[in-house]
């Protein structure tokens, strides 16, 4: 598979240069795989029968879409293509233009009264830094509003590569073909839904240059995934020694969810420090983890239980912290006494908005995971939910690059895994996840993921896959429970090691 990066405006351009002059593929090359590859998906989309007008504005993105225009007209009868004034093409559109000159492709400087079926967007691409005005946003709005079927190629007209923004106005595309690379402008602000359905094409450009760029951002898929093996002569003891700290009487079933999925994962052994209030209830749910009970103070753990966590902390390998503790002085303090430990901790919950109270305790030697939604993600950095919703890329990058033996696990309808500057994006959108518990559930898959690999990058990045592959069931999203999620896992993991 190609893998999959996703680059700012100036990473992309430059990438596309380096290509051009330093592994010297000339650029008619690139544009002409370029073309080859679209025109290969918009013969997926578009039937013979149906009628094409090509938009092709002043530039390579334009270029592009003559050689696209060029790469179709055989099959497609009905095309016509907009063309721009010729003193404001590149010179690789200029050559491009030329062969539909000889080719007698229909073309003309303006938008045909006549209506087409399908629009394919080749006006601004990758490269549009200013507002558009004038003729081109007269041609855009008129396109808007015929509410056609539109391909943009690389980026929809009129929506900034970096951040999304619309500058000016922009193409509503059904789908989008971007060239070697996603543009995190694609998933941004109003880029998403702009660009409709995404597809990626390869189109030659050496996969060292994308390799080589200081921070990575990159789709995760299945090669990015290496489940820890489970070697026929293991013990438990290998698999890892977990301590689950979390629980109250209002929400008992947050910490039983998240050890039912641990278990399910593949740690070694689990052991749930709880207020006594709930062990009970706990006992009576499952007998596959053992109890460490605390006194309870209203409902939630006293302040003695700082004391056993002091006595105990030293019999386990990994600690995670926050699932269902409520927010109060007793899980700061817990919180802080894990982080000052030397043990693998996963902060869930509660405790990241704990953790937050004294961030720096974060720049500790252990790793450290931490499982924030984007309200969480606030609450530890101070961050307004608006800035990080506008660009989470660069919030995870810059979170990961300062607290650097954490990894990140930054949840929204995507998910941001990042470590040392480098990001992982998990696009596995799910309406059953959007429910009480799921949380939850992907933290019990860290701690089970961290016990068993010594790689913490890797660990966030099998949990996170496995769990979102555990809620691809096959029921109406509405009715998922926990258990459905949790059950799914066994089949999820023997399909991976397969």
């Amino acid at each position: 598979m190609y893998p999959a990066y996703i680059h700012t405006q100036t990473t992309a351009r430059n990438i596309d240069q380096a290509a051009i002059k330093t592994y010297q593929i000339p650029s008619l090359i690139l544009m002409e795989h370029a073309a080859i590859k679209s025109a290969e998906i918009i013969k997926k989309i578009i039937k013979p029968t149906q009628s094409i007008c090509i938009l092709c504005g002043p530039g390579n993105n334009g270029a592009d879409g003559l050689a696209i225009a060029r790469n179709l007209y055989n099959q497609y009868p009905n095309m016509h293509i907009v063309v721009p004034e010729m003193k404001t093409m590149s010179e690789d559109e200029k050559i491009q233009f030329q062969m539909i000159q000889k080719l007698n492709i229909p073309y003309s400087k303006n938008l045909p009264n006549e209506t087409y079926d399908f629009y394919i967007d080749c006006l601004f691409g990758n490269g549009l830094t200013r507002d558009i005005t004038g003729f081109y946003k007269t041609i855009i709005q008129a396109v808007n509003s015929l509410h056609k079927q539109v391909i943009s190629i690389d980026m929809p007209s009129g929506i900034d590569a970096t951040m999304g923004n619309i500058l000016g106005c922009a193409i509503h595309a059904n789908h989008t073909i971007s060239i070697d690379c996603y543009k995190q402008g694609q998933w941004l602000n109003d880029g998403r839904k702009h660009c409709g359905k995404l597809y990626l094409i390869d189109i030659g450009i050496p996969p060292i240059l994308h390799e080589k760029c200081m921070d990575k951002t990159k789709i995760l898929c299945l090669e990015d995934i290496h489940i820890p093996s489970r070697p026929s002569n293991a013990h438990k003891s290998t698999f890892g020694k977990a301590l689950m700290i979390g629980g109250s009487h209002n929400m008992h079933g947050a910490i039983h969810m998240a050890s039912l999925s641990t278990y399910k994962s593949g740690i070694g052994t689990i052991t749930l420090m709880v207020p006594e209030c709930i062990s009970n209830v706990l006992a009576v749910k499952s007998d596959f983890y053992m109890l460490l009970q605390c006194p309870d103070h209203n409902g939630i753990f006293s302040s003695k239980a700082l004391d056993i966590l002091k006595q105990n902390i030293s019999n386990y390998t990994i600690l995670s912290i926050g699932n269902g503790m409520q927010k109060n002085n007793v899980t700061i303090a817990l919180v802080e006494q894990a982080l000052k430990s030397d043990k693998k901790i996963v902060l869930d919950a509660d405790a990241i908005w704990a953790a937050g109270k004294n961030i720096n305790l974060l720049k500790r030697e252990a790793i450290t995971i931490l499982t924030p939604h984007i309200k969480e993600m606030s609450d530890l950095t101070g961050i307004h939910i608006t800035t990080i919703l506008a660009n989470p890329f660069e919030v995870a990058r810059d979170f990961s690059k300062e607290y650097k033996k954490c990894v990140l696990i930054l949840k929204s309808s995507q998910t941001f895994i990042a470590y040392q500057g480098s990001v992982f994006v998990l696009d596995a959108q799910n309406a059953g996840l959007a429910k009480g518990g799921s949380g939850d559930i992907l933290c019990g898959i860290v701690v089970a993921m961290l016990g068993q690999t010594k790689d913490p990058l890797q660990a966030a990045l099998c949990a996170a896959y496995i769990h979102s592959q555990s809620a691809k069931l096959d029921i109406d999203s509405a009715c998922f429970m926990p258990e459905d999620i949790i059950n799914n896992i066994p089949n999820v993991l023997k399909k991976l090691r397969s």
